[in-house]
């Protein structure tokens, strides 16, 4: 007696979701620690001398925009759909500044490849048909 096997789809994440996702999450721990620092800068300053103008607002925009890309990253690492469109019109926006900046100059050669590179590799790898089907997934939300 033969059982038909059911067509089972590979839960697991792919591995260029999990790393798009980590690299988000440091960038974004790394935006929370830098503009915890600069926060502790301007207000240090304040105390003593002249505080820097927009110093203290900019501090609080970099951690904001931290805390925002750790949600977004975690989001992005639990297969959610939208963490993924997040991510993706972050990147298409970026790569078409991308591609503005180095055909009029505004951006050294090199970097703006490599920028335009990154931004393609990103696109390329959440919307492969694994990743694909790994957002596709129905998940219990927690």
């Amino acid at each position: 007696m033969t059982q038909a096997s059911s067509p089972t789809v590979d839960q697991r994440r792919p591995t260029g979701v999990t790393v798009i996702g980590v690299f988000a999450y440091v960038g974004g721990i790394v935006d929370i620690v830098g503009g915890s620092m600069l926060l502790v800068l301007v207000t240090g300053a304040a105390l003593v001398a002249n505080p820097v103008p927009g110093g203290f607002l900019t501090a609080i925009s970099i951690i904001v925009a931290g805390i925002v890309v750790v949600a977004v990253a975690g989001a992005l690492l639990r297969g959610s759909g939208l963490g993924r469109w997040i991510v993706t019109v972050v990147r298409v926006v970026s790569l078409v500044g991308q591609i503005v900046a180095l055909t009029s100059g505004g951006v050294a050669l090199v970097a703006g490849i490599i920028s335009v590179t990154i931004s393609v590799i990103v696109l390329s790898w959440l919307w492969t048909p694994r990743a694909n089907a790994y957002f596709a997934l129905e998940r219990i939300p927690r």
